[in-house]
C-alpha cells in the first residue's frame, strides 16, 4: 500500500492510516486471488482498499466491487496501476471508486477527484522501449530498410521515435549507425537468425493485456493475432474464440462490450489483445512473425512451441 499512501499524502495532501484486513467470516476464493485488501482511514472517513494483484479486464474490476461489498459495510476502493484511461472513465460513469498511483483518484465518498499531469512510465528493466521493439521487428519483417526514413515510412512511428529507437538498438548493439550527409543510415550485420538470437533476452510479448469482447464488425476487421494468427501460417488448429489484437492508443478508440470469458457463445466472443504498439508496425496487413511469436512463447504449449519452429525454420528459438 505505499504506492497508495505516498499518492493520497504527497499528491493530494491527505494523512492516511493503512492496516491489513479480512472480514471474520473470510473471503471466497475469488476475492482472495485477486486483491490484497487493506482498511483505510483519511480524516476519520474509513474504506477497504482493494489493492489488485495484476492486470485484470473491466468486469472483473467491477465484480471484485460489487462482491467484496458483500462483507463489508465501508466504502470498496479499487487500487490498480493499470487502468487504462478507458477503464477509468467506464468506474467513473459507474461510481466506482478507485485510485490509479500518480495518475487518477475518484473518491466520490469524499468528494474528491483528481487527475496528475504526467502519468507514470513505465519501462521493464533489461528489455527494450515499446518504441525500440516496434523498430526491431519492423527491420526483421524488411531487411532492405537501411534508413531512418525507410523505417518511418514502413511502421508509421513518428520521427522521433524512430531516431530514439534506433539510437537504443544501437546502444544494444543489435545495429550500427552512421550519418550520410543530413540522412541517418544503419545497418544490422548479422544475419536474421543470428540478429534474433542475439536480441531474445532483450524482447518481450508485446500483449499488455488480454480482454474478452462481444463480437462486432469493428473488432472483426482487426488483425488477428494469437493462435489464430499463427493458424493462419501453420497446421495449428483454428481456435474457437477468435483472436485481435488493438493498440493501447487505438483501444481508446474503439467502441464495444466488454464480457466475460465463457459469459457468451465463443462465436460470438472476441479475444482482445492490447498491445504495447501497433499490431501491423511492421507493414502490410498481417502481424509480423516475430510480433506474434512473442505473444506466444510464454504459454509453454508443444503445439505452438511446434509451430513457431517450423515458421522460423529454427528450433528452440522462442
Amino acid at each position: 500500500m505505499n504506492e497508495l499512501e505516498k499518492y493520497l499524502h504527497e499528491a493530494l495532501g491527505l494523512r492516511i492510516a493503512c492496516e491489513n484486513w479480512r472480514p471474520s467470516d473470510g473471503l471466497p476464493f475469488f476475492l482472495s486471488r485477486a486483491a490484497s485488501y487493506t482498511r483505510c482511514e483519511v480524516n476519520n472517513i474509513a474504506f477497504i482498499a482493494a489493492t489488485i494483484k495484476s492486470e485484470e479486464s473491466l468486469p472483473s474490476i467491477k465484480r471484485v466491487h460489487k462482491q467484496l461489498g458483500k462483507y463489508t459495510d465501508l466504502p470498496v476502493v479499487i487500487v490498480s496501476e493499470t487502468l487504462d484511461a478507458r477503464q477509468r472513465k467506464a468506474l467513473v460513469a459507474q461510481g466506482v471508486p478507485f485510485v490509479v498511483p500518480d495518475v487518477q483518484a475518484f473518491l466520490p465518498f469524499f468528494a474528491l477527484a483528481a487527475t496528475a499531469r504526467e502519468p507514470k512510465k513505465y519501462r521493464r528493466e533489461g528489455r527494450l522501449s515499446s518504441r525500440a521493439q516496434a523498430a526491431f521487428v519492423a527491420l526483421v519483417a524488411h531487411p532492405e530498410i537501411a534508413s531512418a526514413a525507410e523505417l518511418k515510412e514502413v511502421s508509421g512511428l513518428t520521427a522521433s521515435d524512430v531516431s530514439r529507437a534506433l539510437a537504443e538498438l544501437d546502444e544494444q548493439e543489435l545495429i550500427v549507425r552512421e550519418k550520410s550527409g543530413r540522412a541517418l543510415l544503419f545497418k544490422c550485420e548479422r544475419d536474421t537468425s543470428e540478429l534474433l538470437k542475439a536480441a531474445k533476452s532483450l524482447l518481450s510479448s508485446p500483449v499488455s493485456r488480454t480482454l474478452y469482447a462481444k463480437r462486432s464488425a469493428a473488432l472483426d476487421a482487426l488483425p488477428n493475432a494469437g493462435e489464430t494468427a499463427l493458424a493462419e501460417r501453420s497446421m495449428l488448429a483454428v481456435p474457437a474464440i477468435v483472436c485481435k489484437a488493438v493498440s493501447k492508443k487505438g483501444l481508446k478508440n474503439l467502441a464495444f462490450t466488454e464480457v466475460l470469458e465463457g459469459e457468451i457463445d465463443d462465436n460470438d466472443t472476441i479475444e482482445l489483445q492490447v498491445w504495447r504498439y501497433e499490431p501491423l508496425v511492421a507493414g502490410g496487413k498481417t502481424i509480423d512473425n516475430v510480433s506474434l511469436a512473442l505473444s506466444l512463447a510464454s504459454m509453454e504449449d508443444e503445439r505452438i512451441e511446434k509451430e513457431l519452429n517450423v515458421l522460423f525454420n529454427k528450433e528452440n528459438l522462442w
